[in-house]
């Protein structure tokens, strides 16, 4: 008993220190920014906001807050403990919320459904920890963890009291975050299943010559009468806001939005609303795992063909259905799957392979070896956990290459007020970091219409537009990005060339242009010394970030025409990418025949890499050879048929380019 006793909270502890430890990182998300900074201004006015306070875009715009009850939390937080504190916070919700889960799987169908309850959840938030943010999210998944604990207690030992807990949880939930219907989801499909439970019941009764009062409720289901007063009452809960209906009515603009058709900016364009067999062509390195779970789930459903409860069909069904439509719903999916795959998978799995052994002493020795495995998987789990956090930033500090950090720093120091063009990524973190700006847009996109956000991306495919905005608008600064996405190159470059604009800084990801002032000279090897100086300083604890960061100079200088100072930028660095990055800047210079000759050997080194190829492609192009262009990018397209840049390339060929226009 003590040694079952002991396994139990090893279970649990693993769990929740691996949980901890993959939500416990580095600020990468924009979106707690400007979180915060609602926060702090609602904070300042004492009261809550009902028009947009930050953007010019939108300024004054109605705002729906339907998030202002975690904001206000994430404030406080922020105040007493700074981000390292909204890290912990983060953290400590996914830890609790993964044991919530493996103590639901113990209590439906035992001690084996939470072990692999605690495998499967701990190695499936390791694959979608690029979704695991500082957001509202977080709210949402201890909300749908307290919901299924609730709702399958009830099913099993039918007592409803535990039921009064769901439409309180369900006023909170409303209140943090626009997935809050999950809630009363969850309970509608108990209900159903209940339902029909009671209805097969009843016409077994029949059948076997029973009355409709003589027949009993079955002692494991919950009653479908509670089940509905409770969904009753947690749609009732759903109005309990302070913007009453709109805020109730909003989940369903937002399910609107990440709809999958041909229509659908926003579908489209924004990376996590992208379906994930989508965004698989673009970044496999986010999205090509989730195939294959649901192959792996499907196998082994067929394989084991346990009964799998209705309600959890349902639940299984409506998640993956969510997952299918957006990439940012894939975490969700991962979540109520890890506990029902247990429940219906583990237990079944289990009873099939103690019945091939007849003797206790064997069967003994399985189990040994069953529980010898749980806990290699999970030591496994956990230093893969360990080996991810080593290599990156300090938890609760932004991601390097994400933020304009350094920009913020100057435009404060500088007294810059006013209305400022950003990438809309960066627009939270101006928000909360220099309140004395108003970017131009962030990433609130339920506050703009599908035309005003196609205006945005149009800006940036043709940056002579943006001159025709700022005669609107007239910005006091510009920040842009070279990287991460490279939308912004092309504003950059058509900058750099206004005279109305200098260059007041850069460290090769951010770009900041003010109106007036010194401009900073990148044709100068003094300055580009300056630059790679502070870089060398900022970075030198991580050797991968500050080759990142030497890579993100030398292609702004090659944007900007600087190939002498780009090569002397990559002269410090060895690697594929620099070699990519130096080939490129010989083309700008002309040097046709060495861009050539590198990005032979690059290719001749790795058949399969698809930039030196389209480079390959862009060199023929140059030269007017049009027939090799098209063979080396016939050969980029055969490896990754979604290869923007080859595709944007194969255009031009199509229409009779070069490698100038």
């Amino acid at each position: 008993m003590r040694a079952a006793s002991a396994w139990r909270g090893l279970i649990f502890a693993a769990l929740a220190a691996g949980a901890f430890g993959l939500a416990f990182g580095p600020i990468f998300d924009g979106d707690i920014y400007w979180h915060l900074a609602a926060g702090r201004e609602m904070l300042h006015r004492g009261a809550l906001l009902h028009a947009d306070p930050f953007t010019t875009s939108a300024a004054g715009r109605a705002w729906v807050d339907v998030h202002w009850l975690f904001q206000l939390a994430a404030a406080l937080i922020h105040r007493a403990a700074g981000l390292r504190g909204i890290a912990v916070a983060e953290a400590t919700l996914v830890a609790g919320g993964a044991v919530v889960l493996a103590w639901t799987a113990e209590r439906s169908a035992g001690a084996t459904a939470r072990d692999g309850c605690a495998a499967i959840l701990l190695g499936s938030l390791f694959l979608a920890r690029h979704l695991l943010a500082p957001r509202p999210i977080v709210v949402t998944l201890a909300g749908v963890a307290l919901f299924l604990w609730v709702l399958e207690s009830c099913r099993l030992d039918g007592r409803t009291r535990r039921l009064a807990l769901l439409p309180l949880a369900q006023v909170v939930w409303v209140n943090c975050q626009g997935l809050a219907p999950l809630g009363p989801a969850l309970v509608a499909s108990y209900l159903a299943a209940a339902g029909l439970q009671s209805m097969l019941r009843r016409r077994r009764a029949r059948r076997a010559g029973a009355t409709t009062a003589g027949a009993s409720p079955a002692p494991s289901s919950a009653s479908w009468r509670a089940l509905g007063w409770t969904l009753l009452l947690c749609a009732l809960a759903s109005l309990v806001t302070p913007y009453g209906v709109s805020a109730a009515l909003l989940p369903a603009e937002l399910l609107a939005r990440i709809l999958p058709h041909r229509g659908n900016l926003f579908s489209a364009a924004i990376a996590e609303n992208v379906p994930p067999f989508v965004l698989e062509r673009t970044a496999p390195e986010q999205a090509a795992y989730f195939k294959w779970t649901l192959l792996g789930l499907g196998a082994a459903l067929a394989l084991v063909r346990p009964r799998v409860y209705v309600a959890h069909a349902l639940i299984l069904l409506g998640f993956g259905a969510l997952a299918l439509m957006a990439n940012r719903n894939v975490l969700l999916f991962y979540w109520v799957a890890a506990a029902i795959a247990a429940i219906a998978l583990v237990p079944a799995a289990a009873d099939r392979w103690r019945a091939l052994f007849t003797s206790e002493r064997r069967t003994r020795a399985v189990r040994a070896g069953a529980a010898l495995a749980i806990a290699a998987v999970l030591a496994g789990e956990l230093a893969l956990v360990g080996a991810v956090r080593a290599r990156e930033p300090r938890a609760g500090t932004p991601t390097p290459f994400h933020f304009p950090v350094q920009s913020a720093r100057l435009l404060a120091e500088r007294g810059v007020t006013g209305p400022v063009f950003a990438p809309d990524q960066h627009g939270g973190y101006l928000e909360l970091a220099l309140p004395s700006v108003q970017p131009y847009i962030d990433t609130r996109l339920v506050l703009h219409t599908a035309d005003e956000y196609a205006a945005y991306l149009a800006l940036l495919q043709e940056p002579a537009r943006f001159d025709t905005l700022d005669r609107q608008v007239h910005f006091a600064a510009v920040i842009l990005a070279t990287a991460y996405p490279d939308l912004y190159l092309g504003l950059v470059r058509h900058l750099a060339e206004d005279p109305g604009w200098r260059l007041a800084y850069t460290d090769g990801y951010e770009v900041l242009f003010l109106r007036a002032g010194p401009s900073l000279s990148l044709g100068d090897p003094a300055t580009i010394a300056t630059i790679t100086s502070e870089l060398d300083a900022r970075h030198r604890a991580s050797p991968e970030i500050w080759a990142t960061a030497r890579l993100h100079l030398a292609r702004l200088l090659i944007v900007l025409g600087q190939w002498r100072r780009a090569e002397e930028v990559l002269a410090a660095l060895d690697s594929r990418p620099a070699a990519r990055l130096r080939a490129r800047a010989w083309l700008a210079a002309g040097r046709l025949p060495a861009a050539e000759a590198l990005a032979r050997i690059l290719v001749t080194d790795d058949p399969r890499d698809v930039r030196s190829l389209t480079l390959l492609a862009e060199i023929a192009l140059a030269r007017g050879d049009r027939s090799l262009a098209l063979t080396w990018l016939r050969r980029a397209l055969s490896v990754d048929p979604y290869n923007a840049e080859g595709q944007s390339l194969l255009d031009r060929v199509d229409q009779g380019g070069t490698a100038n226009k």
